[in-house]
């Protein structure tokens, strides 16, 4: 959908809601008394909240021209961001608010942790046959720094170099398996696919994710929860990436308590490279 030919998208629903059925207009209804909240839920929240269905905020995007909901959000993040008028007081100092933006990040995060979760899992990690780590495009950052974490433990993980390959190797997962999928959104579709294959044949499957309530949170056995979601426009965001790799620092250190050997491990992995320092 052209949203640069279309008009206003606020405007567009408050005129189609009064002809809709019972169940989009809730929808409708949702979006229209709120529309910035709406670009930092998932269509699970949405429906949840709106007292609908995931099927009905389908159906209501898809009434509006958009494809799905993730289409939706888009045009409505750039149409609310050009109404945002530019503020008249002076600018701050940027560097500090981004080390605010972290800090409450971090805290939020802190909150929502289930330690339990943590420590269930880091003992999943030492006992798995095998893990494969997946994540797309900013989520893909996370994945890496946790490959990079239990390789420094000496826990080997595998990241596939593509959506493809990851959904081949989760077609023959098996219940000695631990698969940790990373989805700021819990509705990515490639990471929702390796998700649900490897469920399906008995893995473990673990999400790293902003969202409490999402697609991918519903099929995980374990969720652990980062703070700060992000919008259409802040997909990567530093707040949701620094909260993500706080969870991988909590597994790494949990791991290393329950399997105290691992800090001997950390010095001899460190000295296997240090002579690649000058």
């Amino acid at each position: 959908m052209d949203t640069q030919s279309q008009p206003s998208l606020i405007a567009t629903i408050r005129s189609h809601a009064p002809n809709m059925t019972r169940a989009l207009e809730k929808v409708a209804a949702f979006v229209l008394a709120d529309p910035q909240t709406v670009l930092y839920k998932s269509i699970t929240e949405l429906a949840e909240e709106a007292e609908s269905s995931e099927a009905s905020v389908i159906r209501f995007c898809r009434e509006l021209g958009y494809q799905g909901f993730q289409n939706f959000k888009l045009a409505l993040a750039h149409e609310l961001a050009t109404l945002q008028q530019p503020t008249a007081s002076a600018p701050g100092d940027m560097v500090q608010e981004l080390v605010e933006t972290a800090r409450t990040a971090l805290e939020e995060t802190e909150r929502l942790l289930d330690r339990d979760a943590i420590q269930r899992v880091s003992s999943l990690l030492l006992d798995a046959r095998h893990i494969e780590i997946f994540g797309v495009a900013a989520s893909a950052i996370t994945a890496q720094y946790l490959e990079y974490k239990l390789a420094r433990l000496g826990i080997q993980a595998h990241i596939p170099r593509d959506s493809h390959l990851a959904t081949m190797a989760s077609a023959t997962a098996s219940v000695d398996d631990l698969y940790i999928l990373i989805s700021s959104s819990g509705s990515t579709i490639d990471t929702l696919r390796v998700a649900e294959s490897a469920h399906a044949r008995g893995a473990k499957v673990i999400a790293i994710t902003n969202r409490t309530k999402s697609p991918l949170a519903a099929i995980c056995d374990f969720k652990l929860l980062a703070s700060s979601p992000e919008t259409p426009l802040t997909g990567g965001a530093f707040p949701s990436k620094i909260s993500q790799l706080l969870i991988v620092d909590a597994l790494a250190n949990t791991i290393t308590k329950l399997d105290p050997a691992r800090l001997k491990t950390i010095k001899e992995t460190a000295e296997s490279v240090s002579d690649r320092n000058i």
